[in-house]
C-alpha cells in the first residue's frame, strides 16, 4: 500500500513513518503540494497525509482536488495539524471529506488509535484486535447527554461509533459550544436496539461534529457495539456478492 505525505518541514515525517509503515505502508513524501498533486493519479495513493501547520492556505484545496476524484473508501485523507488548527478548521475539514485529524507529531494520546481507528475502518489494516468502526448507525442506536455545564439536555444525530469513540453532530451546536476537549459528560444515554446503557465520555472535539471518547466503557456495552458493527461488515460483505 502507498501513502502520499505532503510535508515542507521534517518534523512529522519520523513520527509518520513509524506509525503507518508497520501496516504495510510506503511513504512517498513531496514538499510542494502541486508537485504532488501532478502526481497523484500516478501514485495513486491508499492514503494521504498533508500538513495543514506546512500548507495553512493550501490544505484545503489539496483536499478537494484529491477528494474531487477519489471516494473515502479508495483513499483516506488524514490531516497533520498544530495547536493553531481551530475548531472551524476541523469543521471545514470534516465537510470536505478529510477522515481523521492528528497531531503533526504524534505524541497526543488519541493520534496513533485515531489512525488505527480510520485505518480499521477502511480496511487498510486487518488485525482482529483492532477497534472496529460503524458508520451506518441508522435507527439501530440513539445518543444524548445533559451537558455537565449548563444541565441542557443535548440531542442530535450519532454519525458513527466505535467501541472506543462516537461522532455525533448535536441538534444545536451554540448548546455544546461551552464544552471543551477533556471535559467529562458523567450524564449520557446510549439506545442500542431498544436496550439503554448510560456511558460516561470525554469531549475529544466540540462544535457542529462532535468526537467523545468512551470512558471504560462496560463489557455488555462494548459486546452491544460490535455486534453492530459485525452486522454492518456482514451486510456489506454481502452487498459485494
Amino acid at each position: 500500500m502507498k501513502a502520499l505525505l505532503i510535508a515542507d518541514t521534517d518534523v512529522s515525517v519520523r513520527a509518520i513513518s513509524d506509525t503507518i509503515e508497520p501496516y504495510g505502508f510506503d511513504i512517498i513524501r513531496y514538499r510542494s503540494p502541486v508537485k504532488a498533486l501532478d502526481n497523484v493519479d500516478e501514485i495513486s495513493p491508499d492514503a494521504v497525509f498533508i500538513s495543514a501547520g506546512d500548507f495553512p492556505r493550501h490544505w484545503k484545496t489539496i483536499v478537494q482536488y484529491i477528494r474531487s476524484d477519489t471516494g473515502k473508501d479508495r483513499t483516506v485523507i488524514v490531516l497533520l495539524v498544530t495547536d493553531r488548527f481551530t475548531a472551524d478548521d476541523a469543521d471545514k475539514a470534516v465537510h470536505i471529506g478529510v477522515q481523521a485529524i492528528v497531531g503533526e507529531t504524534m505524541t497526543g494520546g488519541n493520534d496513533v488509535p485515531r489512525l488505527v481507528e480510520v485505518f480499521s475502518r477502511y480496511r487498510y489494516v486487518g488485525a482482529e484486535s483492532l477497534p472496529r468502526v460503524c458508520d451506518a448507525v441508522g435507527e439501530r442506536m440513539v445518543f444524548m447527554f445533559t451537558n455537565p455545564l449548563s444541565d441542557m439536555i443535548i440531542t442530535g444525530k450519532l454519525d458513527s461509533i466505535s467501541a472506543t469513540t462516537l461522532m455525533f453532530r448535536p441538534d444545536s451546536p451554540s448548546a455544546v459550544s461551552d464544552l471543551s476537549p477533556g471535559e467529562r459528560i458523567p450524564q449520557c444515554t446510549l439506545m442500542i436496539d431498544g436496550t439503554e446503557y448510560a456511558p460516561v465520555c470525554v469531549v475529544r472535539k466540540s462544535g457542529n461534529f462532535m468526537i467523545l471518547d468512551l470512558a471504560n466503557p462496560a463489557a455488555e456495552l462494548v459486546t452491544s457495539i460490535e455486534g453492530v458493527v459485525g452486522s454492518q461488515a456482514v451486510g456489506s460483505a454481502a452487498a459485494g456478492n
